[in-house]
C-alpha cells in the first residue's frame, strides 16, 4: 500500500468552486455543513486565480488553506506596531482574523496567500491522490512541494519525524501532517465514520511552547 504524505497546514481551511474555470464562490469550513461566505475576501488573494488554466474540468470544488508565509508575517507586524496598532500574536490568528475582514480591501492589503490540497467535487475523477497534486498546479493553482509519495507505512513515519524536525525551517506554520492512503478506489471502499475518513490520519505535532 502507497502512502502520500503531506503537511497539515496551520490556517484557515477554505472551500472553492470554480465552473467553467471561472471563479464563482468560497467559504470558510465552518462546522463542516456550513460556513462564512468569503468569496470577494479571497478573490483578491493573488494566490487564487479567477480563470483556471489548461484543460480544467467544467466543475471544480476545491479546499485550501490560506495563510499568511511566516517572513510576510513578521513584516506585517512591523507594519501594523509602527501604526500604533496590536501585532497578532501568531499566523494563523492573522490569517483567520483577515479573512473575517467584512471589507476585502482590507484583505487586499495583507498578505494571504493560499496552498491548494484537496478536490473535493470535479467533473473528472482522480485514480490516486498522488494525482491531484499533479493536475492542481496545472490549472494555476498553488501546492506545496513538501509532499513524498511512500511505499509503506515506515516511510510514512518516517517522513512525520522529519517534517517535525524541519518544522521551524518552512516559510508556513504547519501543525502535524497527513497521511493517506494513495489508491483512491480503497478510499471508497475504506468509507468513513462518522466523524473521519478511514483511509486517512492526522498527526498533530506537540504543541509549541515558551515562556512568557
Amino acid at each position: 500500500i502507497q502512502y502520500f504524505c503531506e503537511p497539515k497546514f496551520d490556517g484557515l481551511s477554505v472551500e472553492i468552486v470554480y465552473e467553467d474555470g471561472i471563479y464563482q464562490r468560497a467559504a470558510t469550513r465552518g462546522d463542516g455543513e456550513r460556513g462564512d461566505d468569503v468569496t470577494e475576501q479571497v478573490r483578491t488573494i493573488p494566490a487564487v486565480p479567477e480563470r483556471l488554466r489548461g484543460e480544467y474540468p467544467d466543475f471544480l470544488a476545491v479546499r485550501g488553506e490560506a495563510l499568511m508565509p511566516r517572513e510576510a508575517f513578521q513584516e506585517h507586524n512591523r507594519e501594523r506596531v509602527e501604526q500604533g496598532k496590536d501585532p497578532f500574536a501568531n499566523p494563523r490568528n492573522a490569517a483567520a482574523g483577515t479573512l473575517r475582514q467584512l471589507d476585502p480591501s482590507v484583505v487586499a492589503d495583507r498578505p494571504l496567500t493560499v496552498y491548494f490540497f484537496s478536490v473535493l467535487d470535479s467533473t473528472i475523477s482522480f485514480e490516486r491522490t498522488s494525482e491531484i497534486y499533479d493536475r492542481l498546479p496545472e490549472w494555476g493553482l498553488r501546492v506545496t512541494d513538501r509532499f513524498e509519495l511512500v511505499d509503506d507505512i515506515e516511510e510514512a513515519t518516517d517522513y512525520r519525524d522529519r517534517m517535525l524536525d524541519q518544522r521551524d525551517e518552512l516559510d508556513f506554520e504547519i501543525d502535524g501532517t497527513v497521511i493517506s492512503v494513495d489508491d483512491r478506489t480503497a478510499c471508497e471502499r475504506l468509507g468513513a465514520t462518522a466523524r473521519a475518513p478511514r483511509w486517512a490520519f492526522a498527526y498533530k505535532f506537540p504543541a509549541r511552547s515558551g515562556e512568557t
